[in-house]
């Protein structure tokens, strides 16, 4: 390759990277995922991907960093900018491991996606603040989405992690990871991982008891919820039994 080729090279691949943050940042919250601006600008992007890993790579990451610079974009767009890549990549879109030949197309993203999902939320726990965004985008494949859900297991790890953080009560991180839990919370409940779920919740409840009353009370209704199927009011208006003193799981 000549240094000419190398040069139009690098010049396509930057045109490219300017194209996919502009397209990234002007991308508003809440979109619609039928918007046909969005839809065509996503399409734009897959388009253009012409089959390099390293040009998806790059795509990945700068959703990923505006999922964790804007909570808001994180719990609306990032699903459905993430939902419309998949749908217009190439569906023999190869990865870049060779002992992967199966992975291809909308795999590839979903694939991709979760290695930087996870290791920047790896990250985020070795801080004293911890993202908003990323936290609230983790919580939000709990609820929506086909090719951006989570598996239950994953879920649990999470909740390990921020349950065992030295940093869980510092800044705003208490009331991200209850956000969390109230995504993940039902999810678990809903696919059969009540007990799993329960053992969590205890540490949990162990840990209100040291915490200011603030904390205590936003625990207490989390778990009212899940007495009531996680809906916010019960069916007969009665407060459950007092969890905080004794879990049980037969709410």
């Amino acid at each position: 390759m000549n240094m000419a080729e190398i040069q139009a090279s690098d010049l396509f691949l930057f045109t490219f990277k300017n194209c996919v943050a502009n397209i990234i940042r002007t991308l508003p919250s809440n979109v619609d995922p039928t918007d046909a601006i969005t839809t065509n600008a996503i399409k734009i992007i897959a388009s253009h991907l012409n089959g390099e890993y390293k040009r998806l790579q790059y795509v990945i990451w700068t959703i990923q960093a505006r999922i964790c610079e804007d909570a808001a974009w994180a719990s609306g767009t990032a699903v459905s900018a993430y939902e419309l890549l998949a749908a217009s990549v190439d569906p023999k879109f190869p990865h870049s491991n060779l002992q992967l030949p199966t992975l291809t197309g909308s795999m590839v993203i979903r694939d991709q996606m979760m290695r930087v999902c996870q290791a920047q939320f790896n990250q985020t726990m070795t801080k004293s603040s911890w993202s908003r965004g990323l936290i609230d985008f983790l919580g939000q494949t709990c609820t929506v989405g086909k090719m951006t859900s989570t598996t239950p297991n994953i879920a649990l790890d999470i909740l390990d992690h921020m349950l065992g953080s030295v940093s869980l009560v510092k800044n705003e991180n208490f009331d991200i990871f209850l956000g969390f839990f109230m995504r993940a919370g039902p999810f678990l409940d809903n696919l059969g991982y009540r007990d799993k779920l329960l053992v969590r919740v205890q540490k949990l409840v162990e840990l209100a008891k040291t915490l200011g009353i603030t904390e205590w009370l936003a625990v207490y209704g989390l778990l009212q919820m899940r007495e009531k199927d996680w809906h916010i009011d019960g069916e007969n208006g009665e407060p459950g039994n007092g969890l905080l003193g004794g879990v049980t799981d037969d709410g």
